[in-house]
């Protein structure tokens, strides 16, 4: 199942993030690990000319997608059993492509206009929550109430 889901704009800032477990970070702990995931991307790309697509851990596995217009990134951090069962590369993209078809239309005026201002986007937390339940890769967490 899908753990989290984070949004980085195309110059590897952390825009947006959702638990699904319903616990919350510490403001900022996942904008660390997002910049840091967007490093790797950034140093595959250019140092082997190669996409990072997974990143298998003993416990989770990250999968990572690059919108082509707005070159936006999206990374799920999924349990490792997930990857056990096939989940396939080609499903996590297609709700990748569900969430950006969403989030950049609802939220281009601001994204045009981004100053910096996170909280804005939270609001988004219940799209994703029914895409990747109508999907089929959520489980029945209860709604953390800071999220909203």
């Amino acid at each position: 199942m899908i753990q989290e889901i984070i949004i980085l704009n195309d110059k590897g800032v952390p825009i947006f993030f959702h638990n699904f477990s319903g616990s919350s970070y510490k403001e900022g702990e996942y904008q660390v690990i997002a910049s840091y995931f967007d490093q790797i991307c950034r140093f595959t790309k250019y140092g082997f000319k190669e996409s990072l697509n997974t990143l298998k851990m003993n416990k989770c596995v990250f999968y990572f997608y690059t919108e082509p217009k707005s070159h936006f990134h999206l990374i799920f951090k999924c349990e490792s059993k997930v990857d056990k069962k096939k989940l396939k590369k080609k499903l996590i993209d297609n709700i990748a492509v569900s969430v950006f078809d969403k989030f950049l239309v609802k939220y281009k005026k601001e994204l045009i206009n981004f100053n910096g201002n996170f909280s804005q986007f939270k609001s988004f937390s219940i799209e994703i929550d029914e895409i990747v339940k109508a999907r089929g890769f959520q489980k029945n967490f209860e709604r953390n109430p800071e999220i909203i």
